[in-house]
């Protein structure tokens, strides 16, 4: 009797492994697809996306994986190619990319056509990273590695960031990733498709699919050219790895464009956007204004001081700073000197002398004179145009906890820490999709997303965060116990130590709590509203600079 019972629960977790048909009105326990996930594009191919491709294929789905520029590594692929020049003012957010009428295309491009050279319409394809040649993290190793490729032990606690996109380019070259692999996933298919652009995300309602359309470059140095090719791909889900900041933010200070246009003796533009920003040795001997305050202002700031004459900051006031913003206010070097908020650029009596004779109006009434370089430091756009929608205040809506699309769940985006949860999320995008986990129904997901209560990053540096992550894996586990596949184990205690010792020494005191909470329904209910924005505020620039 016992094994006829047995024989009957093996079989009915078999069966409810396997993906039926989607339906809203489906009276399932669980969020149900309307055909089975075989093929998934992953856009992306930082660590978030790296760790989402690779695990997919692990787990037999064809797989491809794209990124804009010419290898791994996202925010942290360095180059001594600095991008595109930023529009003064911000370029709209939904501009639409060429694209031809009849796919698949392809175009050949010389110097000069359209009026834009090779040079820049490569830059503007690709998009080099705002990442400068002595860069480091202002997070620890033991937060900031990928599985599979661990540091040795003796690497210093800051990592170069030469030291970080080796790591990660390892760690792609270890799962066929790189861009001189030419591997193919279970299905025989190619995987990597680097230099290429999603130029359009969209739902084909009748084959409840979605459709890339796509655009790759390629330099050709023998006739001078390059060549652009458009094409279109389906597949059955998406995973959007290329985080919510894709444009950089010039403010909106009157006089700004005109001064914008200026240029000095040796051609360089007296005021740019900080991603163009590389070496120190230019500023030798210049007084500089850095406008904003956050991490890259303070970072550049220490990088310039030892070369420039005079280093300036124009910050603006802020209420209740948060620790991260304490930090990098912190991080100015003493030479540093502090102004107030600009209220104009003054007029200029020429755009090819530069800026030196020009005045800036301070909102206190203070004039300055006498700058060669203005560096704005002022943060990145949410501009990820693949998100179907945001709230108001630009982050991603209606994403549950697992970081799958609530109305549609084949959609999905890398929304955590993808150094220390990046490996769970992307085990349950596997798992979800090959039908070894379930997600709630639509309206369970829909009721936890509204009291935010799974709104979390992964840096472990509050009760709820470490609670909830803790409830990832848990979920995982109970996931794989009941329709199969390996059980996962949390993040480690003594990397947690060694995180909690370092952000005493380096950040606040005292800012990662020592408890240790597993319970998180007896967290007090106002927890659930206090999302992890020192992560935020640590690694990206947003618009509070």
């Amino acid at each position: 009797m016992l094994n006829f019972h047995l024989v009957f629960l093996f079989a009915a977790l078999s069966v409810a492994a396997q993906q039926t048909p989607f339906s809203t009105a489906s009276e399932s326990q669980w969020t149900e697809f309307h055909h089975p996930i075989k093929s998934v594009a992953v856009i992306g191919a930082g660590p978030a996306g790296l760790q989402a491709a690779a695990k997919l294929v692990e787990h037999n789905f064809t797989v491809r994986l794209f990124d804009r520029s010419p290898g791994p590594g996202g925010n942290w692929f360095y180059t001594d190619e600095t991008p595109v020049r930023e529009p003064y003012p911000d370029k709209p957010l939904d501009e639409t990319p060429y694209v031809p009428k009849n796919l698949p295309a392809t175009q050949y491009y010389k110097e000069g056509d359209d009026g834009i050279s090779l040079e820049d319409r490569w830059k503007e394809h690709w998009q080099p990273r705002p990442v400068w040649e002595s860069l480091h993290t202002n997070s620890p190793a033991v937060i900031t590695e990928l599985t599979d490729v661990p540091y040795s032990a003796d690497k210093p606690w800051i990592l170069s960031n030469h030291d970080i996109q080796r790591h990660v380019r390892a760690y792609a070259s270890l799962h066929n990733l790189n861009a001189n692999d030419y591997q193919t996933d279970s299905q025989n298919a190619p995987v990597t498709s680097y230099s290429t652009r999603v130029e359009s995300l969209r739902k084909i309602q009748a084959t409840h699919t979605w459709r890339l359309t796509l655009r790759k470059l390629e330099r050709l140095p023998e006739s001078n050219r390059i060549k652009a090719h458009w094409w279109t791909e389906d597949v059955d889900a998406v995973v959007i790895a290329t985080g919510p900041y894709g444009s950089p933010h010039v403010p909106e200070i009157s006089g700004l464009l005109e001064w914008s246009k200026v240029k000095d003796a040796e051609q360089h533009h007296s005021v740019y956007h900080s991603q163009s920003y590389r070496r120190p040795q230019r500023y030798e001997n210049k007084t500089i204004l850095i406008v904003g305050a956050s991490v890259s202002a303070s970072e550049i700031a220490r990088d310039i001081a030892p070369y420039a004459r005079h280093v300036l900051a124009s910050i603006r006031p802020h209420e209740n700073i948060h620790p991260f913003k304490l930090r990098s206010l912190l991080r100015f070097p003493d030479v540093t000197e502090f102004v107030p908020e600009i209220d104009h650029f003054g007029a200029l009596a020429a755009h090819d002398k530069g800026i030196k004779d020009g005045e800036i109006h301070l909102l206190n009434g203070t004039v300055l004179h006498g700058i060669d370089e203005v560096i704005l430091a002022t943060g990145f756009v949410r501009s990820n145009k693949f998100f179907p929608s945001y709230t108001d205040d630009g982050q991603p809506a209606d994403l549950h906890w697992t970081g799958h699309y609530i109305p549609d769940p084949t959609l999905a985006y890398t929304n955590v820490r993808p150094w220390t949860i990046g490996k769970y999320q992307s085990y349950a995008f596997a798992k979800v999709w090959e039908g070894t986990a379930h997600l709630p129904t639509q309206k369970q997901m829909k009721a936890d997303y509204d009291i935010g209560k799974y709104n979390f990053r992964g840096l472990f540096a509050s009760a709820p965060a470490e609670a909830l992550f803790r409830q990832y894996v848990a979920w995982l586990n109970n996931e794989s116990l009941l329709n199969g596949g390996r059980f996962v184990e949390p993040w480690p205690l003594e990397k947690r130590e060694v995180f909690v010792y370092y952000s005493n020494v380096e950040w606040i005191k005292g800012y990662v709590g020592l408890q240790n909470f597993t319970d998180f329904e007896k967290l007090p209910s106002r927890e659930w509203d206090s999302d992890e924005a020192a992560w935020e505020a640590m690694v990206y620039e947003d618009l509070e600079w």
